[in-house]
């Protein structure tokens, strides 16, 4: 989790887990399960939905995206 943050900066937005397709939440009460944190089997692995996403796995995703996207 250490290139967090830097990832996290280089898209145009925070990605929040209620933005990603691995967050099972319920926009109701915006809890829910992220599907990275179920599969190692963490004991907290219901997140809120408004909190910035902490897998560096699919922030390095959504940051090379971004960059094909966008031409950078």
């Amino acid at each position: 989790m250490g290139n967090v943050g830097a990832l996290q900066a280089q898209l145009p937005h925070p990605h929040r887990c209620k933005d990603c397709d691995k967050w099972y939440g319920q926009e109701d009460d915006e809890h829910g399960p992220c599907s990275y944190k179920n599969a190692r089997k963490e004991r907290k692995y219901i997140t809120y939905g408004h909190h910035e996403c902490d897998e560096e796995v699919e922030l390095a995703q959504r940051v090379e995206r971004w960059r094909s996207r966008s031409g950078g």
